[in-house]
C-alpha cells in the first residue's frame, strides 16, 4: 500500500482533450479542477493541508488527487456527495440526531442538513418516524445518489492514475459495508497483482507507470489517501477496475470493460 504524492502526467495531451464526465471539449467550456476522491470525504485538517500544498506550501505527501473537468458537471456532483457525507455520518453515529458532545462532526453535518435527514426518513423502507429506536440502527440510502459519487470519484481515479478517459457508462457499480463481506469475498476484494511480462501496461506517461518503472505500486494495489478514511485500487489488466473503501465502511468497485 502507498501514499498519494504528486507526479507530473505525461499522458498523451489528446487523452485530456474531454471532460471524462459529459465529453464535452474542455476548450469549449469553462472548466476547473476536481478532487477525486470526493473532498468532504477526508478529514478538515488533511483538506487544509492539501489547500496550503495547492498554494505553494506544505508537503509533497499532503498532495490531494484532482483532475480537470467541465464546470458544470463538478458542480452537479455536489448534492450527491452531501447526501453520501451525511449517509457516512450517521451511520457511523448510529442515529440521524447524533449526540454532539460524542459525534460534533456527525451532528453538525446532519443539523445543517435537514433536508438530506428528512429524506432518508421518509423513504418508504427506510428509517421511519415510527421506528427511530429500530436497533441495530438502519438506514436504506438512495441507491442512485450513492452510486453517481462512486462513478465520479472512479473516473477521475482512472483517469489521475493511468490517464484513461472513460467515457462510457461503467458495467458493473457495486458497493456494499466491508463487514457485510464474507472472508473469502473479503479477500478476494483487498488482493492485489504483480505486473508481468504480459501485463498490460498502463498509459505511457501516466503517474501509474512513474511507480510502476519505480517498483511502488501493483497492479490492483492499493493507494492511501489518507488512513481510515480513504483508499482506492485500480487494475488494468483486463477491464478497468477501480475498487475504494470509504471510511473502512463502504467497499466499492466500479468496472468498464474495455
Amino acid at each position: 500500500m502507498r501514499q498519494v504524492r504528486e507526479i507530473e502526467d505525461f499522458t498523451d495531451d489528446r487523452l485530456k482533450t474531454w471532460c471524462i464526465h459529459c465529453g464535452d471539449a474542455i476548450a469549449d467550456v469553462e472548466s476547473n479542477r476536481d478532487h477525486v476522491p470526493t473532498k468532504s470525504l477526508l478529514t478538515k485538517a488533511l483538506r487544509e493541508r492539501g489547500a496550503n500544498y495547492d498554494s505553494g506550501l506544505g508537503y509533497e505527501m499532503d498532495y490531494l488527487p484532482q483532475v480537470t473537468v467541465c464546470r458544470r458537471c463538478n458542480s452537479s456532483f455536489s448534492p450527491d456527495e452531501n447526501y453520501l457525507l451525511c449517509v457516512l455520518h450517521a451511520v457511523v453515529a448510529g442515529s440521524l440526531y447524533p449526540d454532539p458532545t460524542k459525534y460534533p462532526e456527525a451532528a453538525a453535518i446532519l443539523r445543517s442538513n435537514r433536508h438530506v435527514v428528512r429524506s432518508l426518513k421518509n423513504r418508504p423502507d427506510g428509517q421511519l418516524l415510527l421506528f427511530d429506536d429500530l436497533q441495530p440502527f438502519t438506514l436504506f440510502p438512495d441507491p442512485d445518489k450513492v452510486r453517481r459519487v462512486i462513478v465520479k470519484n472512479a473516473r477521475g481515479h482512472a483517469y489521475h492514475e493511468i490517464g484513461e478517459p472513460l467515457l462510457e457508462t461503467p458495467e458493473q457499480v457495486a458497493f456494499v459495508p466491508l463487514e457485510r463481506l464474507s472472508r473469502e469475498q473479503h479477500d478476494a476484494f483487498e488482493a492485489a497483482g504483480t505486473v508481468s511480462e504480459l501485463a498490460v501496461w498502463p498509459e505511457v506517461g501516466s503517474r501509474m507507470t512513474v511507480h510502476l518503472l519505480d517498483e511502488e505500486a501493483m497492479v490492483g494495489g492499493w493507494i492511501t489517501v489518507e488512513p481510515g478514511r480513504y483508499r482506492y485500487s485500480i487494475d488494468w489488466s483486463g477491464s478497468v477496475t477501480v475498487k475504494t473503501v470509504i471510511w473502512e465502511y463502504l467497499a466499492t468497485e466500479t468496472r468498464w470493460d474495455r
